[in-house]
């Protein structure tokens, strides 16, 4: 047995025997479903973010209600504002980073949902 050649000087290999399993379609669209929906929360990002977050307005609630200048610290104020500034900041990258994370292994499941697409047009199959 040869190999087919065709006019572009493409050679067509002949597929390797090897072992198979069958599967039924109803499991084959069970796996998909389950993969669509995998997915891993980005939780450290966004914990840590909506903590910081969480921080930066207690802070600024304490400056609104005049917490903050009746302390012995002097510079009392600036130190909150500087607290608040990082915090929100810090915060607000945790949280973007926590959504491009989220991004990222998103696009993987799919990755493998649309490979598993590709091998069922490889079938015929009848629809009930």
């Amino acid at each position: 047995m040869s190999n087919l050649k065709m006019s572009q000087g493409f050679e067509i290999l002949r597929p390797k025997p090897d072992q198979a399993l069958p599967i039924p379609c109803n499991e084959w669209d069970a796996l998909k479903e389950k993969i669509a929906s995998l997915t891993t929360e980005p939780w450290f990002f966004h914990m840590t973010g909506s903590i910081l977050i969480g921080a930066a307005l207690a802070t600024v609630v304490s400056i609104w209600t005049g917490a903050v200048s009746n302390a012995t610290i002097a510079n009392a104020i600036v130190i909150a504002w500087s607290v608040t500034a990082v915090c929100s900041l810090v915060g607000i990258a945790c949280l973007v980073f926590a959504n491009m994370e989220r991004k990222a292994y998103r696009s993987k499941a799919t990755d493998v949902v649309t490979q598993m697409a590709l091998i069922e047009q490889r079938f015929e199959r009848e629809e009930i």
